[in-house]
């Protein structure tokens, strides 16, 4: 089931791939927890925005889906290890934080106390498409066309989100 991965895991494109996702992740989960409490909210660990979980989801995925994959089964793959994944992860930061960075208790559908929903795994399955169909076509086009360029401008980002949680940390 593993997929060429040729030009998939260039070091810019993991870099670009995973600061993508991680940004998409905080901003999706920072909108969200805000609607929800009525005031902004801003999701993470880090001080950066930026959620690495999304980033880790964006250099496993292209394991499983390319951009061939029909999106239905994108789709439906990616919900079910997506769910498996957040579900396995709440039990790992609970036992490493001891507490919880996550709960669905007032979703409804939501199963294990919480810790996974329906309508968050589907949240899910739709931004894995979103991800194998457009974020990393994208980002592979860009190092294909954009050679040298593309990866000085990959690794000013990172090295100024590396530097800014760095300089974050210690203030």
């Amino acid at each position: 089931m593993f997929y060429n991965l040729k030009g998939r895991y260039a070091p810019a494109v993991v870099a670009a791939n995973f600061i993508i996702c991680g940004f998409v992740g905080w901003m999706y989960e920072t909108a969200l927890t805000s609607l929800v409490f009525g005031r902004f909210a801003e999701r993470g660990v880090l001080h950066v925005p930026l959620l690495p979980i999304y980033g880790v989801f964006a250099l496993v995925l292209p394991l499983f889906f390319n951009q061939e994959t029909p999106w239905p089964k994108v789709f439906v793959l990616g919900t079910i290890g997506a769910t498996v994944f957040e579900l396995i992860a709440a039990f790992l930061t609970e036992a490493v934080f001891h507490r919880r960075l996550w709960d669905y208790l007032d979703w409804p559908l939501n199963f294990f106390d919480g810790r996974i929903s329906v309508g968050s795994s589907l949240i899910f399955g739709g931004m894995i498409v979103l991800f194998i169909k457009v974020i990393e076509p994208l980002t592979g086009y860009m190092r294909k066309n954009g050679g040298r360029l593309f990866d000085i401008a990959v690794l000013m980002v990172a090295a100024g989100a590396i530097l800014g949680e760095v300089y974050l940390s210690m203030g």
